[in-house]
């Protein structure tokens, strides 16, 4: 007979005594904050959790951007660029099975922990290289392959213990908090990060990565530990691997909602990590300027992921899923169209909206419609996305060194928007999703 995680039990016993509607006091914003919120609110455990997530989005934002500016500068090479900017997707794509299948079988409060160190320790690393003045693009290529793996670890284990954290009926305002945890330091890093590389030198940039990653451990040894209700370590690890796939090839929702989702990031998001080429090449930006166009994607973001912690079921959500597809479309055309600075800032912020549907939307529908026992798999599946971002990633980055940066774009946006026409027929599954 399987035990029950007390934690899940004591998220059910808050559910069950909360008193109902109950507000801050503050009027129409006290309620619209609470309940936004009221995940964070209710459940402390998940409060130091999403904490946690917080920081570690936040160094994870600041060294994106000053990695991307500093491989350009050492190499001035958009395809070098883009290479580093995806060294973490291998390593993701073939641990990251591995870490859904210890997601389903171990403490998932030590696989974040560790993950989290290891970033922090790997940043570090490298702020003695620039220091050291010995840091050549290779060494951050070496660095984005590490932090890969740490990732693929960290987010199937980080994603399946929300379940056990908060009431069922806050599932999906859980995971809109916690993509609101990215888009928050997406909209807060970079811009810290592209001013401190300016003024300061990326130095110091991979040192206050180093303290804030670090410091995200202390939140979540807050958590108590979380140890799946259902594991099965007798089978072997190949074997858990194909239950999972197995798993998603019978759940026929889940199995539409993967397609959607990794035909939509190939699409999208390797434009997000080429930025730093477009707005160079386009609009002649400084490493600050840079900074600013992410800072909109965060906007879009944030503005995206609260939107989204209001939802219930019966808001027709399928249609707010497929819609993100032609919002991100529409903002890559004008971009491509407008080759000016305050239209790419507009542009970007539509970008980081429509994303929101796709992440934050899609993993609470799919979390609602997966077993417990597998879904640190089924996140370690779809968190394959990012694995297979070179797929989307190289084919732009070399259009855009050999075609120009608006040329190549303009052809995402085009493919992107085509497909978006085609997902609202070829997928009913997700169409009707409440």
């Amino acid at each position: 007979m399987a035990v029950r995680n007390p934690v899940e039990k004591k998220a059910e016993s808050t559910e069950a005594t909360r008193p109902a509607g109950r507000a801050p006091g503050f009027g129409v914003l006290g309620r619209l904050f609470r309940h936004t919120f009221e995940a964070v609110i209710d459940h402390r455990d998940f409060r130091m959790l999403w904490f946690g997530m917080v920081l570690s989005m936040g160094g994870f934002q600041m060294q994106m951007v000053a990695r991307g500016i500093l491989v350009y500068e050492l190499t001035d090479d958009a395809l070098i660029t883009g290479m580093v900017g995806l060294g973490f997707a291998p390593s993701l794509l073939v641990v990251s099975l591995f870490g859904g299948v210890l997601g389903d079988r171990m403490d998932r409060r030590l696989i974040i922990q560790l993950s989290q160190i290891g970033n922090g320790l790997l940043a570090g690393v490298v702020g003695y290289l620039i220091i050291s003045g010995s840091v050549v693009w290779g060494h951050l290529f070496a660095v984005s392959v590490a932090q890969g793996a740490m990732f693929a670890l960290q987010m199937p284990a980080r994603q399946a213990a929300i379940p056990s954290l908060v009431g069922k009926n806050q599932l999906a305002n859980a995971f809109a908090l916690n993509a609101m945890a990215m888009s928050i330091m997406t909209l807060l890093a970079p811009a810290l990060a592209g001013v401190m590389y300016q003024v300061s030198g990326p130095e110091y940039v991979y040192l206050i990565v180093t303290g804030v990653m670090l410091s995200s451990v202390i939140f979540t040894s807050l958590v108590p530990r979380m140890i799946p209700e259902k594991h099965d370590s007798k089978t072997s690890v190949f074997q858990n691997i194909s239950a999972g796939f197995k798993y998603i090839g019978r759940n026929k929702f889940v199995l539409n909602l993967m397609i959607y989702s990794v035909i939509v990031a190939l699409l999208s998001m390797p434009f997000r990590m080429l930025v730093q080429v477009y707005a160079k090449d386009v609009y002649g930006s400084e490493p600050s300027q840079v900074g600013l166009l992410l800072t909109a994607l965060g906007i879009g973001g944030l503005v995206g992921s609260i939107s989204i912690a209001n939802l219930r079921k019966g808001h027709h959500r399928g249609w707010i899923l497929l819609g993100g597809a032609f919002v991100s479309g529409a903002a890559l055309t004008l971009i491509v169209g407008v080759p000016v600075y305050a239209a790419g800032i507009i542009g970007m912020v539509g970008v980081g909206l429509g994303e929101q549907a796709r992440w934050a939307l899609g993993q609470s529908l799919m979390m609602e419609n997966t077993d417990d026992e597998f879904r640190a798999r089924v996140m370690s599946v779809l968190m394959m996305t990012f694995g297979m971002l070179p797929l989307g990633m190289l084919p732009l980055g070399y259009a855009m060194k050999k075609l120009g940066a608006q040329p190549a774009v303009g052809i995402s946006a085009t493919l992107l928007l085509v497909f978006a026409v085609l997902s609202v027929f070829m997928l009913p599954r997700l169409r009707k999703a409440q």
